[in-house]
């Protein structure tokens, strides 16, 4: 079977690469890349939307992979985000991500990254690996604990969307694809949030996928273009294509069709290893503080509050992202 996953990358930041033949690295935004990383294959070739990388985020590497390549098994992953396919669990975040601080080669190795066989297995061996869904009655927002889905991305109004983007993305939904309107009305009302767009799946399923999603990022996009809700907000397209890919894994789920299984994933906070072993190790202790109060400093530091913003900034002058 052909698999490929699909890497997005960043055109400004020379990530780890993990020499796994299943993976494929594409830079994000390619057609903005003027830089020297043009060593990897990028989104602007072919029928493509590279161009639209601010609001689509790495949905265009997504299309660009839909519209020019060929396979058996496509999958999508970020450049700071894996699945893990080994056996053992990890400790997982409220969001069902586990927190690791570098992408190097002890973590390439912690998470069996570059296991080949195993892989394979599992992938073949399914219609659709995905990561896990998470309870947003557990994870913290701006506005307090949220019960449902739809509430808990409402909750970020005036932090990465509007939330009057909302109801917009649900009449969408209802007019361009009325068969996907129940199963999105029962995910936004209960508690499995399932974000960030990390999977592998049969070639049929994907182009499934696709063709929901992008047929109605396409409208939305319009619509906001037009009353101006997104101009704030320039990942809004982003963030909703995330909600449509935790409707399109509900809708598949919910048919009882389908061999899915679920999958870890983790979250890598740094991804281009620091020069010098004084710095790796300094890196490493400030993750390791980080990722041991993060549930407390959604808290204490809320999304898009002053304080959090100031400690963002005194975070990162001492780390090399």
């Amino acid at each position: 079977m052909d698999i490929k996953i699909f890497v997005s990358r960043r055109i400004d930041t020379d990530s780890t690469l993990i020499h796994n033949p299943l993976y494929v690295p594409v830079r994000c935004g390619a057609v903005f890349d003027t830089g020297s990383s043009s060593k990897y294959l990028g989104d602007n070739t072919g029928d493509n939307i590279s161009d639209r990388r601010n609001s689509f985020c790495e949905f265009t590497v997504q299309y660009w992979a839909w519209k020019n390549e060929k396979a058996d098994y496509y999958g999508l992953c970020h450049y700071r985000r894996y699945l893990t396919f080994i056996k053992k669990r990890f400790r997982a975040n409220a969001q069902e991500q586990v927190m690791e601080g570098m992408l190097d080669s002890h973590s390439i190795a912690k998470y069996d990254l570059l296991n080949e066989e195993r892989m394979r297995d599992i992938i073949e061996g399914c219609d659709a690996v995905v990561n896990e869904a998470a309870d947003v009655n557990r994870i913290p927002t701006p506005r307090g604990f949220q019960h449902s889905v739809y509430d808990h991305w409402a909750a970020h109004d005036g932090v990465f969307i509007d939330k009057r983007v909302l109801p917009l993305l649900v009449e969408t939904i209802h007019r361009l694809a009325p068969e996907y309107d129940q199963a999105a009305k029962e995910y936004l009302a209960g508690k499995w949030n399932r974000g960030y767009n990390c999977y592998v799946m049969k070639k049929s399923l994907f182009y499934q996928m696709c063709e929901f999603q992008f047929s109605i990022l396409f409208d939305l996009e319009k619509q906001l273009d037009k009353n101006g809700l997104a101009k704030k907000y320039e990942r809004t397209i982003g963030y909703m294509g995330e909600i449509l890919y935790g409707i399109f894994i509900y809708s598949l789920r919910k048919q009882s069709a389908y061999r899915i299984k679920e999958l870890q994933l983790v979250y890598f906070e740094q991804t281009v290893v620091p020069d010098g072993m004084i710095q790796h190790m300094l890196d490493r202790l400030l993750f390791s503080m980080k990722f041991r109060f993060e549930n407390i400093g959604y808290i204490l530091l809320p999304k898009g509050s002053k304080r959090r913003n100031f400690m963002k900034k005194l975070y990162f002058s001492l780390v090399k992202r």
